[in-house]
């Protein structure tokens, strides 16, 4: 099995301004500590969160989330970051576990470089969640 790249970092920031989100989505196979947990929440019909760059003249802003592409390794969706602020083509991003050396840093990355597309947690987003929960084990 490959290496389980985590996001916990993010969870916590969006924890500490007001986000309320849950471990695991329910029905959901994975927790949101990893990438690939919130590429899969911010895509469901529910939430519709995420967005590729420039689609539909999207523009990346201070607090939206981005998703990297073989940043890191040769896997998938393997790193994300928190954006501080978008300049032409460039962002600044605090991300961590920067380069795989577990530490936090702030930097510039280029818009065109390994970036899969960015989550934007929509202001009036409350977790409510009426349906049935069947865990997946």
């Amino acid at each position: 099995m490959g290496k389980i790249i985590v996001s916990t970092n993010v969870y916590y920031c969006c924890m500490q301004v007001g986000i309320v989100l849950p471990i695991r989505y329910p029905n959901r196979t994975f927790r949101l500590a990893g990438v690939g947990a919130w590429l899969d929440w911010a895509q469901l019909p529910e939430t519709g969160f995420f967005y590729q760059d420039k689609q539909d003249g999207f523009i990346p802003e201070r607090g939206d989330i981005v998703v990297y592409e073989k940043l890191l390794s040769d896997n998938s969706h393997d790193h994300i970051g928190i954006i501080l602020a978008c300049h032409d083509n460039k962002i600044l991003v605090a991300e961590g576990n920067k380069d795989n050396k577990n530490y936090s840093s702030v930097l510039y990355r280029d818009r065109g470089h390994c970036i899969l597309g960015y989550i934007r947690i929509d202001n009036g987003y409350h977790y409510n969640f009426t349906g049935e929960y069947a865990p997946i084990r």
